[in-house]
């Protein structure tokens, strides 16, 4: 229904129509300024609408948007416009110091720096072009088939950077079915209708905010309650203004959120469903417990990543694990734990040179299959740096001729063939002739009063073998530092 609001802004509502007039016309600008399929448009601006939109029209005439972390500055926002290969940059007028830092040592091939003035209280910076002008000189209707003719669904859609963990963050590659058919998952799971609202603080330039919440909008029709960032203050007023019934988190977020002091309108909402990763087992049940959430869909993946894990939680045996598959299900999907050597910091092998499947209990690397002919379970790669897409992939790991996708994390299943998150690779260290995880050293030590967060990591010590624990905390008495 072209009225139907699908946005919903600081107050403001935008229609399905309004969101199409905009989408056309920066495809229309785009194609006016000589951008053609495959070009690459780097992307820097807070969430808002216009986000949306950009992105969105650049991805109807094939256009590949390149969306940059807002938080990055200097040689990072180089580094990421340099790798996305990007001939045009378009940025909001928040990012205006970060972009003039960078200015006279940008790439020779940007031929132009457009600029959305529309919340700012002056005029645009002299070094670029007010996109909201150009916008008002191009038709918005929807470009032609003939403009559109050479656009297919695998097609690169967008680029999305890693956090950069392993140094300079890299350029995940997203096509166009990869992003329906990850979002068509979370449809599904939480049977979302065009009468659902969710309710995304996350920043868009990621894969939680740009590609599920944008993607379940576009394939269910529901509305997106958009905030421009995460706040603990704002996030329960805004979900209760705006009646979501669903909500989008990381677990980080639930944390802070648990926080907050206590109130009376902590259960006052109508969510039925919180959809987002990385909430711990430590915390599971006070979050759904406190904030009356019925269903929690904890996923596992990564934005270059071949497959993932779901756990559709609803009752409190559930709460903790990413997802129970049994002896069928887990030979169908492929996923596999592997023995990992956290000193030698390499997978083990066996007198042939395979790979060793962990026992249940025990810990060990994630491995997840490649496979080619699927759209959601081919390795798609990091733009143009096919060094560090080689580090990603394992050949000839149990068989002459397989493939399997490296995820770096440390999980372990248990007797019940439910998956756990342990750690990432690298994050665990070895004390006493034992391995210690740092985030399950967290999660015990997080629970003692006046802790509010606490970080855990290992240090090596002069003349002994392995690492020592290190914890710094924050809460009431300020921060310290203690070796365990």
């Amino acid at each position: 229904m072209p009225s139907k609001v699908l946005v919903m802004f600081e107050g403001k509502k935008y229609t399905a129509v309004q969101l199409e007039t905009e989408a056309n016309r920066i495809a229309h600008w785009a194609m006016s300024v000589g951008l053609t399929p495959g070009s690459i448009v780097a992307l820097l601006m807070e969430n808002r609408p216009a986000f949306l939109t950009t992105w969105i029209g650049l991805s109807k005439v094939g256009v590949v948007a390149a969306l940059i972390n807002t938080h990055v500055a200097e040689e990072g926002l180089l580094h990421c416009i340099n790798v996305s290969d990007a001939s045009v940059v378009i940025f909001g007028a928040e990012c205006t110091e970060q972009m003039h830092r960078v200015l006279d040592r940008l790439p020779p091939r940007i031929s132009g720096l457009y600029v959305y003035n529309d919340e700012a209280t002056s005029s645009p910076p002299l070094f670029a072009r007010s996109l909201d002008e150009e916008l008002k000189r191009v038709s918005s209707l929807r470009p032609l088939a003939s403009q559109r003719q050479s656009v297919s669904s695998n097609d690169m859609m967008l680029l999305i950077f890693t956090s950069g963990t392993t140094g300079w963050p890299k350029a995940a590659r997203v096509e166009h079915q990869s992003l329906l058919g990850r979002s068509m998952v979370f449809v599904r799971a939480a049977n979302v209708t065009p009468f659902d609202r969710l309710y995304c603080p996350l920043p868009l330039y990621h894969t939680s905010g740009g590609v599920v919440a944008v993607g379940v909008m576009l394939l269910s029709g529901c509305s997106i309650s958009l905030a421009r960032k995460f706040s603990t203050t704002h996030f329960w007023s805004d979900v209760r203004a705006t009646e979501a019934t669903m909500v989008q988190y990381i677990g980080e977020m639930c944390r802070y959120l648990l926080h907050a002091p206590p109130s009376d309108l902590d259960r006052a909402n109508v969510v039925r469903v919180a959809i987002g990763n990385g909430l711990r087992p430590d915390i599971w049940a006070a979050f759904q417990d406190r904030f009356g959430i019925p269903t929690v869909c904890e996923f596992y993946g990564s934005t270059e990543g071949v497959a993932g894990m779901l756990n559709v939680c609803r009752e409190r045996k559930d709460q903790g694990h990413l997802g129970q598959y049994g002896y069928l299900a887990t030979a169908v999907s492929g996923y596999t734990i592997v023995e990992y050597d956290v000193d030698a910091d390499a997978l083990r092998r066996d007198a042939n040179g395979h790979l060793i499947q962990c026992a249940v209990g025990t810990v060990g690397e994630l491995l997840l299959p490649v496979r080619s002919y699927s759209p959601m379970h081919k390795f798609q790669g990091y733009f143009k740096d096919d060094a560090a897409s080689a580090t990603k992939l394992l050949a000839n790991a149990f068989q002459k001729g397989d493939l399997y996708f490296r995820t770096g994390d440390l999980f372990r299943m248990d007797d019940h063939r439910r998956f756990y998150f342990v750690d990432r690779v690298g994050d665990t260290f070895r004390w006493n002739g034992e391995n210690v995880a740092t985030c399950e050293v967290a999660e015990a030590l997080s629970g003692f009063p006046g802790i509010s967060d606490i970080c855990v990591y290992g240090v090596a010590l002069p003349g002994r073998d392995g690492r020592a624990g290190v914890m710094q905390c924050r809460g009431f008495f300020d921060r310290c530092q203690r070796c365990m």
